[in-house]
């Protein structure tokens, strides 16, 4: 079953935020939040905390999953809000968090989101600006969170999205939080859901491969909701074959064009402008952006085109 809105997903696992970018509420005898969403979302996350059976002192630890900005905005609030929690992520990651020029831009993208949604007064309300994040724990492979109740949170390091990706795993409840290292779910099973490789192709791949290994019963994924039962596992396998075909026909578009900004608009035209796909309000310069750059990174991989810094 695919769960497209919030709400709760199983007895341990709430979904919080919106359709288009989600966070989680994971349940032991403590308590963690996978994902760090935009600041867009908070206004829902303020009320969706009220409704639901939580403790905020039994709250924990917050993940971010990876150093993008539709997946830390809503973090400053979160840490405000609970003072008291530790904020995890890769150890790239935080070294992310401490260059001004990606803070900046993490800040004018979240606060661009708010202004086309016509957010600014719950902005000044809620005190949305970011303006950093403080990484309290820093997360490597196999490292191993202990919730309580027999609720272990294992960690992978998945780069390829991007270079500071790590997935959550708990064997317990079969339960993958994969951030971006895995296509969300689509209604269109010929569609991959960008941003997928935007660092590194191969090693996408890779982590994708690994991350479907695994034995899973929910995918909670922090865009487009969480899928359970046996379509948990059909989603990562499906999200294989995605790839490989996005692949393909950037592959075979590039050596129709032979010009790398010609087969972007030929991909874009195909891809993206013949569907309503918002990606979260961002507008088309965005998504042109974000497709660009997981083109670049194919055929870099297929050695077509010569490889630029990420």
């Amino acid at each position: 079953m695919w769960i497209r809105e919030p709400g709760k997903v199983s007895d341990r696992l709430d979904f919080l935020g919106a359709r288009e970018n989600c966070l989680y509420l994971l349940r032991g005898r403590d308590m963690m939040i996978i994902g760090g969403g935009m600041s867009w979302v908070v206004p829902s996350l303020e009320m969706q905390l009220s409704k639901i059976d939580f403790e905020p002192k039994k709250l924990k630890y917050l993940v971010v999953s990876h150093s993008h900005f539709d997946h830390c905005g809503a973090v400053p609030y979160l840490k405000k809000k609970f003072p008291h929690i530790q904020i995890l992520a890769s150890a790239y990651a935080e070294k992310i968090f401490a260059k001004h020029k990606a803070i900046n831009f993490i800040a004018v993208t979240n606060k661009y989101a708010i202004d086309r949604l016509g957010l600014q007064s719950e902005y000044e309300r809620l005190d949305l600006k970011f303006d950093g994040i403080h990484v309290d724990r820093i997360i490597t492979e196999k490292d191993i969170v202990d919730l309580g109740d027999s609720i272990d949170v294992h960690f992978l390091e998945v780069p390829g999205h991007t270079q500071c990706s790590i997935a959550a795993y708990v064997p317990k409840l079969k339960i993958l939080f994969p951030g971006d290292a895995a296509p969300p779910p689509t209604d269109d099973e010929n569609t991959v859901f960008f941003p997928g490789p935007q660092y590194h192709f191969g090693l996408f791949k890779q982590s994708m491969a690994r991350l479907a290994g695994l034995e899973v019963e929910i995918v909670a994924s922090e865009h487009y909701g969480a899928v359970t039962g046996t379509q948990a596992g059909q989603l990562l396998q499906e999200g294989l074959k995605q790839t490989e075909r996005f692949r393909s026909r950037i592959i075979e578009m590039h050596q129709q064009t032979r010009d790398f900004d010609e087969t972007v608009q030929k991909a874009a035209a195909e891809i993206l402008w013949k569907n309503e796909f918002d990606f979260m309000g961002m507008g088309r310069e965005m998504q042109l952006m974000v497709l660009k750059t997981a083109m670049r990174r194919i055929l870099e991989y297929a050695g077509l085109i010569d490889r630029t810094a990420p």
